[in-house]
């Protein structure tokens, strides 16, 4: 029997579907499962922010006039709500955001052995087509530099590993699924068709992406605001074997999220909350 029992957080909380077997967060921390076993992993709903990278438990990245920071906010706008983490770019070509869990210096998570979740919910500014790129999940240390998530070249960094969600410039509403393992092929809706527009997003009403890898039997599962798409279910073995040693299970790697812009608008990526955890 399965204990759903943060259900009534659906709407704008963690998505129960997608969270089963792990018990709420405690203090922000996630520590065990629905039955008691022993679970590492955080819930931040951004009501606290460090001023400077590297103090609290984020680093980030200002590149050019970006910047990461906090949304003062009274609570009663139901748009923007308590605590949320703004990533913003001017309208300056390259200018680049990027939060990262663990200040580049502890990257917990690893895609072996037991089951992993991460979930965010998100709103984008601006969805001028060939005006930025995002990407959001989870990635090793090495992404966690200037232009290393998404490169200067709208691209995702070619020697870092990714699972997560992209939406690069080219894109208008449209977002991928994606994962990569260092100096291999960047496995998007271009090579996957299922991996292709598994969300979409405006300009006014935040959504909620998450994935579930699943040790056993080895698969990964994707969700749109609560919601698994079951085409694009990935089976491990069956993307190693299509693309050899694509699926990026040899390192550690820590939550992500980047927003770079190309230069001709500016555009804001919003952080409600995120989530990642990870059984034991």
């Amino acid at each position: 029997m399965t204990h759903l029992t943060f259900s009534e957080l659906n709407t704008r909380g963690l998505s129960p579907k997608l969270w089963a077997k792990f018990a709420p967060p405690v203090g922000g921390d996630f520590m065990s499962t629905a039955s008691g076993n022993p679970a590492i992993g955080f819930y931040d709903d951004f009501l606290e922010f460090p001023t400077a990278t590297a103090t609290g438990r984020y680093g980030f990245v200002d590149t050019g006039s970006g910047s990461v920071t906090a949304i003062a906010s009274d609570g009663k706008t139901a748009s923007t709500g308590m605590g949320i983490c703004q990533l913003l770019t001017t309208a300056a070509d390259n200018d680049e955001a990027m939060l990262y869990y663990g200040n580049g210096v502890d990257a917990p998570f690893k895609l072996t052995g037991t089951d992993l979740v991460f979930e965010a919910r998100i709103k984008l500014t601006d969805i001028t087509t060939s005006s930025h790129g995002f990407f959001i999940g989870l990635a090793s240390v090495a992404a966690c530099v200037t232009v290393q998530t998404i490169t200067a070249s709208d691209a995702i960094y070619a020697t870092a590993d990714f699972l997560g969600f992209q939406q690069l410039k080219a894109e208008t509403t449209a977002i991928d699924g994606m994962y990569q393992v260092s100096g291999g092929t960047n496995i998007d809706g271009e090579q996957d068709t299922g991996l292709d527009t598994i969300a979409t997003i405006g300009v006014t009403d935040f959504i909620k992406l998450g994935f579930r890898y699943n040790a056993l039997p080895g698969t990964v599962e994707w969700f749109f605001n609560g919601v698994e798409d079951k085409g694009a279910r990935l089976k491990v073995t069956e993307a190693d074997a299509s693309i050899a040693n694509s699926f990026p299970d040899g390192s550690y790697m820590t939550p992500v999220a980047c927003l770079m812009n190309d230069g001709t608008t500016a555009a804001n990526l919003e952080i409600d909350w995120w989530a990642c955890a990870q059984l034991l």
